[in-house]
């Protein structure tokens, strides 16, 4: 049996063992499965995050790679369960809600398959808890070779769930002053970094001098004047906005957390979802 590389990523936190029992069901009927942790701290039902991690991550893995992923508020309704096939990178398996939205976005030349055929189910099905039921089983089987064609009938790449303003947008206005990118929080990092839905790309449509009088508020919190190239190009707890590693605008305090204004005069703390507006100046 060859071994193959499964990711999970899923929104079940570390407290309870259910990340644990995917394991055991992927590894009992796939003992050489190598499986990969990509995150289990996506906010609880925040399937935008899911998306964001999804898509930051799963192009670092070899071709054939397997990638489980369960953030799934809609477990037990009549949410689809899917696995969707890219050629040269790999399979997708979850629910049908968005979750896969930048791959789907992203390949045309995909195949998804609704799962149906209970072969690849585990009995007795319960009604919220299909990542141990139907798709750690569906991917381990994936993994050990069993045919795609067999999980169930396709479905076409237009009728698949694709979150709506996955990526913000510039909207021009009358005027420089009414012109503005309308972005959102979709992941705050192990670090406090707000990391925002903004791609690098967007800015290198505009004048390149933008970059440098943007003024990028994040609610009542921050207001930030220029984006920066390194964290060094601040002095300690000064807000900053840069590109992450994944070419996407992020928030950060030097030395300090972004999320976390307690004993400002905006106290609180910023989640993901969290509106940021961007403006510039001509």
């Amino acid at each position: 049996m060859s071994q193959k590389i499964i990711t999970l990523t899923t929104d079940f936190g570390e407290k309870s063992g259910y990340v644990g029992v995917m394991k055991g069901v992927i590894l009992s009927l796939n003992p050489s499965a190598l499986l990969v942790d990509l995150s289990h701290q996506v906010t609880p039902q925040n399937i935008r995050e899911g998306a964001f991690l999804l898509h930051t991550t799963y192009n670092h893995f070899p071709p054939g790679t397997l990638h489980l992923a369960v953030v799934d508020p809609g477990v037990g309704t009549e949410r689809r369960g899917i696995t969707i096939q890219v050629p040269e990178v790999g399979y997708f398996v979850g629910p049908d809600n968005g979750l896969f939205s930048s791959i789907i976005q992203a390949y045309p030349n995909l195949t998804a398959r609704e799962i149906t055929n209970r072969a690849f189910m585990r009995e007795p099905v319960s009604y919220t808890f299909h990542g141990r039921d139907i798709f750690a089983p569906t991917t381990a089987l994936l993994s050990r070779g069993e045919d795609f064609e067999g999980l169930g009938s396709t479905i076409p790449r237009e009728q698949l769930m694709v979150l709506k303003n996955l990526w913000a947008s510039w909207q021009p206005g009358n005027t420089a002053r009414t012109s503005r990118i309308i972005a959102q929080v979709v992941h705050v990092d192990h670090f406090g970094n707000l990391i925002t839905n903004v791609p690098r790309s967007l800015f290198e449509t505009l004048n390149t001098a933008q970059i440098e009088k943007a003024n990028i508020q994040v609610g009542s919190f921050y207001t930030i004047t220029g984006i920066v190239d390194t964290y060094a190009q601040a002095i300690s707890n000064e807000p900053i906005a840069l590109f992450s590693s994944s070419s996407l605008l992020e928030i950060a305090r030097v030395n300090s957390r972004a999320d976390t204004i307690s004993g400002q005069s905006s106290p609180g703390r910023i989640i993901v979802g969290q509106e940021v507006k961007i403006t510039v100046e001509f």
